[in-house]
C-alpha cells in the first residue's frame, strides 16, 4: 500500500554568508539535493493530491511526499520557491500573519536570533536578570520532565531545551514578550527593519501562488493554541483566516499547520475553530503515519533532516 510522507522546513539558506551562521537550518545546496533526491523517490504530491488520498478518493501508484515550510520566511520566496518552480513541484507555505506586515518579528524567532548572536549562557543570564526586574515574581524555570524536552526538542542540548520550553510554554507570554523585546532592541536593534528582512511579504506571498505554491495558515501570533483561553484562540484563528483572505489571490483550499506542532500544542477546541473558519487541514509535527481516513486536522511530518540527502539540523 502506498504511504504519504510529509516533511517540514524553517530555515533554508547559505547559513555560513549571512549575519547568523549559527541559526539552525538547512544549507541551500543541501536543499537542492534533497529535492532532486525526493522527486527521483516520489510521487510528488500537491495539496489536492495528499487530501484526496488521505480521503480514500486517490490512489498512487508510488508513495507520494508534500513539501511544507513553516514561519513565512523570506529565503521561502526567494530562493525556495524558484527551485521547486523550476521542478514543478507545489510548496505548501504557512504564513504567521502578523509578521508579514513588515513590522513585527515573532518572540519565537526573536529568541532564535538572540541565542545564535550572543552565547547560550550569557543570553539565558541576561534572560532571566532582565524578567526578574521586569517582573520580579517570576521564579527561575523549572525544567520539564526529561522524555517531554526530548520530544519536543531532540536536536538540542538538554539546557536550551529547558530554556527553549520554559519560554515557549512556561513562562507568561506577555511577560516573556516584554522580556524579549527589551533583548532584541538591546543587541539586535528595531523589530521592523528585521522583520522585512526576515520574512517575505504579501506581495511576495501572492508571487508564490502565481508560480504554483499554496499558502496557508500558521496562526496570527505564534502562541501554542492549546494555551490559549477560548476568546484568545478565535480571535488568533479569526485574524489568520482574515488576513490570508484580505491579502492574498482566492485558493481552493486553505490549509493551516499548528505552532510548535507537538500533540499538546494544540487541542479540541483550536481544530473547531480552524473548521469553523474554513480551514481545510491542518498539519502538526507529530511522526506517526498518515493514512487515508485519519482526522485531517491531525495530519503528520517529518523534519526535513529525517527524510533523503538531509543537511543540517532544523529548528
Amino acid at each position: 500500500m502506498s504511504s504519504l510522507h510529509i516533511v517540514v522546513y524553517h530555515y533554508v539558506r547559505d547559513l555560513p554568508r549571512t549575519p547568523f551562521p549559527r541559526i539552525r537550518g538547512m544549507l541551500l545546496e543541501d536543499f537542492e539535493n534533497q529535492v532532486a533526491a525526493l522527486a527521483g523517490s516520489f510521487e510528488m504530491a500537491t495539496l489536492e493530491s495528499a487530501l484526496a488520498y488521505l480521503s480514500g478518493a486517490y490512489s498512487p501508484r508510488r508513495d507520494l511526499c508534500l513539501m511544507t515550510f513553516d514561519d513565512g520566511l523570506r529565503e521561502h520566496y526567494a530562493e525556495v520557491t524558484p527551485i521547486l518552480a523550476a521542478r514543478r513541484i507545489q510548496g505548501l507555505f504557512f504564513v504567521i500573519t502578523s509578521c508579514a506586515d513588515g513590522r513585527a518579528v515573532a518572540p519565537v524567532h526573536m529568541n532564535h536570533f538572540l541565542m545564535a548572536a550572543l552565547d547560550f549562557a550569557a543570553y539565558r543570564e541576561a534572560f532571566l536578570g532582565k524578567l526578574h526586574d521586569m517582573d520580579p515574581e517570576t521564579g527561575n524555570p523549572s525544567p520539564a520532565d526529561a522524555e517531554t524536552l526530548r520530544r519536543t526538542y531532540p536536536w538540542d542540548s538538554a539546557e536550551v531545551a529547558a530554556f527553549k520550553y520554559f519560554f515557549n510554554f512556561q513562562l507568561d507570554a506577555a511577560v516573556r514578550d516584554r522580556v524579549v523585546a527589551a533583548l532584541f532592541q538591546a543587541y539586535l536593534g528595531s523589530p521592523a527593519p528585521f522583520s522585512g528582512s526576515l520574512y517575505f511579504n504579501w506581495e511576495e506571498a501572492r508571487a508564490m501562488q502565481a508560480a504554483g505554491m499554496v499558502i496557508g495558515g500558521h496562526s496570527h501570533r505564534h502562541r501554542p493554541l492549546a494555551a490559549l483561553s477560548g476568546e484568545e484562540l478565535n480571535a488568533d484563528i479569526a485574524a489568520c483566516r482574515e488576513a490570508l483572505d484580505r491579502h492574498l489571490a482566492p485558493q481552493p483550499q486553505w490549509p493551516f499547520c499548528y505552532p510548535y506542532g507537538k500533540k499538546d500544542s494544540y487541542n479540541p477546541a483550536a481544530i473547531d475553530a480552524l473548521r469553523r473558519s474554513g480551514f481545510c487541514c491542518s498539519f502538526t509535527t507529530e511522526t506517526r503515519e498518515n493514512l487515508p481516513g485519519q482526522d485531517l486536522f491531525e495530519v503528520s511530518r517529518v523534519d526535513c533532516k529525517c527524510a533523503p540527502a538531509a543537511g543540517m539540523p532544523d529548528e
